[in-house]
């Protein structure tokens, strides 16, 4: 039985919309996740937004068990290994902007040119290596690069 929406579920909805709007995010790209109750709220994975709800958001447990008969995101080790390692995190944005993707690629760490590195909370802004999609792998490196 499908649970109803609540207002958090409510946000991350319009989130993952106003993403897709701005032109952060395009298709089935992308994922947002917050914080709630015994785990996290996060996207479905492979639906585009026109075709969300509030509903269609999926809590997630801490162990990886979700209710739903929808599917969370492809990513949802990526969101949960945050939460768990670090408590001061609440939500996720996780976007495909085509200028961060394309300065992803190069594999490359972003130097502190600009004093809006700082206020992103590092001397400078670390790119992960490369890994699969939704693999354990991936979420390991984005630790790390936080």
């Amino acid at each position: 039985m499908q649970k109803e929406h609540t207002p958090v579920a409510e946000k991350l909805f319009n989130m993952a919309r106003q993403l897709v709007s701005t032109g952060l995010n395009k298709g089935t790209s992308g994922n947002v996740s917050v914080r709630e109750g015994d785990g996290f709220l996060i996207t479905p994975s492979g639906m585009v937004v026109e075709e969300m709800c509030a509903n269609s958001m999926v809590h997630v447990q801490f162990d990886g068990q979700h209710e739903t008969n929808k599917k969370p995101s492809s990513e949802w080790r990526f969101h949960r290994d945050i939460f768990q390692a670090r408590t001061e995190v609440n939500a996720v944005i996780h976007t495909h902007s085509m200028f961060a993707t394309t300065v992803a690629c190069l594999r490359k760490d972003i130097p502190p040119f600009h004093y809006m590195i700082a206020v992103a909370g590092g001397s400078t802004i670390r790119c992960a290596p490369y890994a699969l999609f939704g693999s354990q792998t991936l979420s390991d490196y984005a630790l790390v690069a936080l």
